[in-house]
């Protein structure tokens, strides 16, 4: 493969005019989030997820569709290529809670654990097969990028959990990491490795975005907790991973794969 012509118009690097990006898990806040920053990029964006939503520009297409299932990950990208005859990006948004998430860990059920595995992990295999596929076929430079976590990287702090009165998200459990999710984001890291050496001679690229936690009118306690052990000492607001989802997605970051871009206040730097 001949080298690629080096990149004159920098104005231009952060572009995303005329590519077309889908994001899997994009009905949440983060997708959502992203989805904004990539269409005033240039972007046309379609928000994959178990439920339709409701969105007020015309370049941001929302579509069910169940990543645990290989026939609805397979129809909904061959449904998009119909339409727009090709898919430049592709980012893996999807973070399960199934029914008893935060159940304590001698007691978590074990169809629990499989669930939130084959979303989060078995699903993000589906869907880079598939776009895979699709871009060795359409001879693209294809883009896929996995959203994974701080706590793909390192263990959770659970002391920044004690003395908390409810979990915000619901249930009877005090809110907590349970070990599926970072079994789960640390496996999207291996397999983003195992891809990139893989498919480069292709050039298709795959990467990992690793954010730390957000704000989500936490608890006081928790709140407190978690910024005293970031540098920057503060939790993150939804939009401050957009800078880093357009580097990724653009040509600013055409020769990076196989990495991972940790973007947490500095969590992970003590």
């Amino acid at each position: 493969m001949k080298n690629l012509k080096p990149l004159i118009n920098y104005r231009n690097i952060f572009s995303l005019k005329k590519k077309v990006i889908i994001i899997f898990g994009g009905a949440g806040n983060l997708g959502k989030s992203f989805s904004k920053c990539l269409v005033t990029a240039g972007a046309r964006v379609y928000l994959l997820d178990l439920k339709r939503i409701k969105v007020n520009n015309k370049n941001i297409i929302s579509m069910k569709c169940d990543v645990s299932s290989e026939e609805s990950v397979i129809e909904c990208i061959n449904q998009i290529i119909k339409k727009e005859k090709k898919i430049n990006s592709v980012i893996y948004n999807v973070y399960a809670k199934p029914k008893n998430y935060y159940k304590p860990l001698e007691k978590y059920d074990y169809n629990t654990w499989q669930e939130a595995l084959n979303i989060n992990l078995s699903g993000a295999f589906l869907v880079c097969q598939q776009s895979i596929k699709h871009f060795k076929k359409k001879k693209i430079s294809g883009n896929i990028i996995l959203v994974s976590s701080t706590y793909g990287l390192v263990g959770p702090d659970q002391r920044i959990y004690e003395n908390l009165k409810k979990n915000i998200y619901g249930g009877n459990f005090k809110l907590n990491t349970p070990a599926v999710y970072g079994a789960s984001k640390s496996g999207l890291i291996g397999l983003m490795k195992n891809l990139a050496t893989t498919c480069g001679k292709f050039n298709i690229r795959i990467n990992c975005l690793s954010p730390g936690g957000v704000f989500d009118n936490h608890e006081i306690n928790f709140h407190k907790n978690y910024k005293n052990k970031v540098p920057l000492n503060r939790m993150a607001n939804w939009t401050d991973y957009n800078g880093a989802i357009i580097f990724l997605a653009s040509d600013a970051s055409r020769y990076m794969t196989g990495s991972n871009l940790v973007i947490d206040g500095g969590w992970t730097a003590w």
